[in-house]
């Protein structure tokens, strides 16, 4: 019997490993477009290495796909913040600075993809999964908002386009 508690537990040990592994490569590699933007605009340094290393405290406390989750969420959600606050002062990059954000960006997600790749995540697909989500969120963002990557929006040119009738009202008739 206590020849199966020590499996259980090893077992249970390699799973958090796992879950650690796989919230740390969203750390590294969120810490890496962070340090990115921060030396490309001068500002965020020292409050992104704040959130960084309480993230990584957080993560290193996590026992369980929760608390995994959680320190994840509370990492994205403390980076976007940043990198809003970022977005507000308007800044505007030189081609250079976006194509070297854009190559940092993409490298962090190789590096990422490449570390989940090689963490057994047999019984934390999901949390795995959601990882991977929050990071490719996280990432769609950051490029909108700095590496002058745009997406199409519902309004155009003044118009809103209703999607359940497919009709198009003009914003001049609503003042009328």
């Amino acid at each position: 019997m206590t020849e199966k508690n020590n499996l259980n537990n090893d077992t249970g040990e390699e799973v958090r490993n796992n879950l650690r592994e796989a919230g740390d490569a969203l750390l590294s590699a969120g810490a890496a477009i962070g340090a990115a933007l921060s030396k490309a605009t001068g500002e965020l340094s020292d409050r992104f290495k704040t959130a960084t290393e309480d993230a990584r405290q957080n993560l290193s406390n996590a026992n369980t796909e929760g608390e995994v989750r959680g320190a994840a969420t509370n990492f994205t959600d403390e980076a976007e913040k940043l990198f809003n606050s970022l977005r507000e002062g308007d800044l505007q990059f030189t081609d250079d600075v976006k194509a070297k954000l854009r190559s940092t960006i993409d490298e962090a997600r190789a590096a990422f993809n490449e570390r989940l790749d090689g963490t057994q995540t047999e019984g934390i697909e999901g949390t795995v999964d959601d990882l991977r989500a929050r990071f490719e969120g996280l990432v769609q963002r950051i490029q909108d908002q700095f590496a002058g990557e745009k997406t199409d929006g519902d309004i155009i040119d003044g118009e809103i386009v209703d999607n359940s009738n497919s009709t198009t009202v003009n914003v001049e008739d609503l003042k009328k």
